[in-house]
């Protein structure tokens, strides 16, 4: 009976150490994402984002319901969209705000051509701000196309207010299938169907965001990680918010007729927050396996040269097997984050050492005979030469340094990659 007790212990003692070592792992990366997000400057950018959305947030969801209004067969989810954004954009917000957004919205139906343009304007600067963000979390070098970008942009100013409305509807049929099954069994159970569906709907709007904007590929499950992670703390936040409008009224009486102003900039900016810290977990995840791979999150100059010359040796595989390999197979299975193999090919490029082509595709663009290891390291902003008016012995040491490395650096790469076994031939991505 004792040795069955002491069994029985041991196990919760592998199971209780399981979890404190995945807690810890956790908690590690957690806080990596939190310096990455100090680091990139997000709280002043969620600030930013909170001034814009200040003056572009109505027209974008004026724009948004207009479209809704103009095409009768989804007139019905006119009302339900708009008292879904009146409940997330501000918690709290009564049936005043509802009155003045339905009257803007009706107004706006009514504006002239030059009025319209307006409203889109500001709805656009908002996306372009938006867009700029997310690119910036994932260290984006280069942003689509300016016209390409448009095209985004009257996307989701036509099709978003069409999803929000049908996953509403989809909701409402969900409810009415609970409440046909007897929904008097479930007791509050509803109330936590409509919880779950709410944080369902902005996970999987925050995923979105993370997969569609930023100019590089994001695994599905990397930007679906970062949506729970957004859409936990923004349901947090807003009943954080909710009890703090709830009992902290004071402020009405220092902003009077005002006070919404400073209301909705504060909660803006908690839900801008939110949003750039999700996608820097989304940023982040492959950051922290490649960190665990080399042993080092910040990549020396040996790791950055070894990058530029594993992806100029790919790309002459490719060469061979008349390939033109996409960003992110280039980079698969390397110790490196997109954000170094997006840095490193843009620096490759300038310098004319290799080309993009049509679909996000790569490919060389000279001949690497008469490239040296010294010219890319050049390229690379990795030479050792010291310049001029160093300290005598700091100088001669790096010059000594510089006149071993010189034989070695000065081999061919095309010399380098033909000695080399030749990669197995890989099929089209």
């Amino acid at each position: 009976m004792a040795g069955i007790r002491i069994d029985r212990w041991r196990r919760r003692a592998v199971t209780w150490r399981r979890y404190a070592f995945t807690a810890g792992r956790l908690g590690r990366f957690f806080g990596y994402a939190a310096r990455r997000y100090l680091a990139d400057g997000c709280p002043l950018q969620a600030a930013g984002l909170s001034y814009v959305s200040l003056l572009a947030i109505v027209p974008l969801f004026a724009i948004g319901l207009a479209v809704l209004a103009g095409v009768p067969a989804l007139e019905t989810w006119r009302g339900d969209v708009q008292a879904f954004v009146l409940r997330t954009l501000v918690p709290e917000a009564g049936a005043e705000a509802s009155e003045q957004l339905a009257t803007f919205v009706e107004n706006a139906s009514r504006m002239t051509g030059p009025g319209l343009a307006f409203l889109a304007v500001a709805a656009i600067l908002l996306m372009a701000n938006v867009s700029g963000a997310i690119n910036a979390v994932w260290r984006v070098a280069e942003p689509r196309p300016l016209a390409l970008r448009f095209a985004i942009y009257w996307a989701v100013l036509a099709f978003g207010p069409v999803l929000i409305g049908a996953s509403l509807s989809l909701s409402g049929y969900a409810f009415a299938a609970v409440e046909w099954f007897g929904a008097g069994a479930i007791g509050n159970g509803l109330l936590d169907l409509s919880w779950l569906l709410s944080l369902a709907l902005a996970v999987f709007g925050f995923a979105l965001l993370y997969f569609v904007v930023p100019n590089r590929a994001v695994r599905p499950w990397h930007a679906l990680a970062g949506g729970l992670v957004a859409a936990l703390m923004f349901e947090l936040l807003k009943k954080a918010f909710g009890l703090f409008l709830a009992h902290f009224s004071s402020y009405e009486m220092i902003y009077g007729a005002l006070a919404a102003i400073p209301v909705f900039l504060i909660w803006m900016y908690l839900a801008w927050t939110a949003a750039l810290f999700g996608a820097e977990v989304a940023a982040a995840m492959p950051e922290w396996h490649t960190a665990k791979a080399r042993g080092r999150a910040i990549a020396g100059p040996g790791a950055r040269l070894a990058l530029a010359l594993s992806l100029l040796a790919r790309l002459v595989a490719a060469r061979r097997t008349g390939v033109k390999p996409r960003e992110g197979r280039l980079g698969r299975g390397l110790p490196a984050t997109p954000g170094e193999v997006d840095v490193t090919l843009r620096q490759l490029r300038r310098a004319g050492y290799v080309a993009r082509a049509l679909g996000g595709r790569w490919n060389l663009a000279r001949n690497l005979d008469s490239v040296t290891i010294a010219d890319l390291a050049e390229v690379l902003h990795l030479g050792l030469a010291p310049g001029v008016d160093w300290e005598p012995a700091a100088r001669a040491a790096v010059e000594e340094l510089a006149a071993a490395a010189d034989a070695p650096m000065r081999h061919s790469l095309g010399a380098l990659f033909a000695e080399t076994s030749e990669p197995e031939k890989s099929r089209e991505p």
